[in-house]
């Protein structure tokens, strides 16, 4: 172990032999998010099983030298991210795009909490979210380069016709998500913005440009940590967007405990005017309680 880094490691070459493709499809998602914790990995791969399963899948996974992880604290959570050789596996058997200089995904002190969240609102809407062809691009995809056409691609199984296709870093703002479903036969885009902590104006006005330019035509999901934030932004941004008629309607606002308690379609995506973004089938305005399962009103 590496005391600096926090970083385990098994000696010796990782094991790729004998893939399961059920863990081959775990390592693709695992490095769509940079990484992920037990808890996350059991919502995700294992739902209906035990906390226990998860960490004895990642403990194998751990133990053949495809993952690594970093924990600053006991009490605190285990990330786990690929290894590099797992990361070139994956990448020679057309399932990830990499960029030419092959390395392990860089977690953020700093950024982790809110990277975790947005992830436990991916696991939410991927599992609950009623969506069908959905393909998600992860705000570290899109930094790398990765377009959703080539997504779409590696996840059907395509990725061989992606030869030549080379990542080049995006230096410009990203939003936390963007993706692609249907509901009710019809088409949708989405891109999913996460304020962990408040926004200033020049944050507000970097978001608006982003969003305006690089997705004119998808939903923006706005998700503050809590209903006071999330009433705060979308006043702070409504200042910004009042003089765009058109694309007002395209933005809905939320909060973290009802994005990743409820199914994607009955988040109350409140809107500027005050209704509902029109996918929204009978909103819910309450919760579950985290203790005993009874409802609680939250807005």
């Amino acid at each position: 172990m590496n005391p600096k880094s926090g970083l385990n490691q098994k000696a010796g070459a990782p094991d790729t032999g004998a893939l399961d493709p059920r863990d081959t499809e775990a390592l693709a998602y695992i490095h769509s998010n940079k990484f992920i914790t037990t808890k996350l990995f059991q919502r995700k791969f294992h739902p209906h099983q035990s906390h226990v399963t998860a960490w004895t899948r990642l403990k194998g996974l751990l133990e053949r030298g495809l993952i690594l992880k970093t924990q600053n604290l006991p009490n605190e959570d285990t990330y786990y991210f690929l290894s590099r050789p797992a990361l070139a596996f994956l990448s020679k058997t057309a399932r990830i795009l990499v960029s030419p200089e092959i390395r392990s995904a860089h977690i953020n002190t700093f950024e982790r909490e809110h990277d975790k969240r947005v992830l436990a609102m991916r696991i939410q809407i991927e599992n609950e979210g009623g969506l069908e062809n959905l393909t998600w691009l992860s705000d570290y995809e899109m930094r790398c380069g990765l377009k959703m056409v080539w997504k779409r691609a590696l996840e059907t199984g395509k990725g061989w016709d992606l030869a030549g296709a080379k990542l080049h870093r995006v230096h410009q703002r990203t939003p936390d998500g963007f993706f692609t479903g249907r509901l009710a036969g019809k088409d949708y885009a989405f891109v999913l913005e996460y304020e962990h902590t408040p926004y200033n104006r020049d944050k507000m006005t970097a978001l608006v440009l982003n969003l305006t330019r690089d997705f004119p035509t998808a939903f923006r999901l706005i998700v503050s940590r809590d209903k006071d934030h999330a009433v705060r932004l979308a006043h702070g941004l409504e200042s910004f967007l009042k003089g765009d008629a058109q694309a007002l309607p395209l933005w809905g606002f939320s909060f973290y405990e009802k994005v990743v308690g409820l199914p994607f379609c009955r988040v109350p995506w409140v809107t500027l005017k005050g209704g509902y973004l029109p996918f929204v089938k009978d909103p819910l305005l309450t919760t579950p309680g985290p203790e005993d399962g009874q409802e609680r009103v939250t807005a």
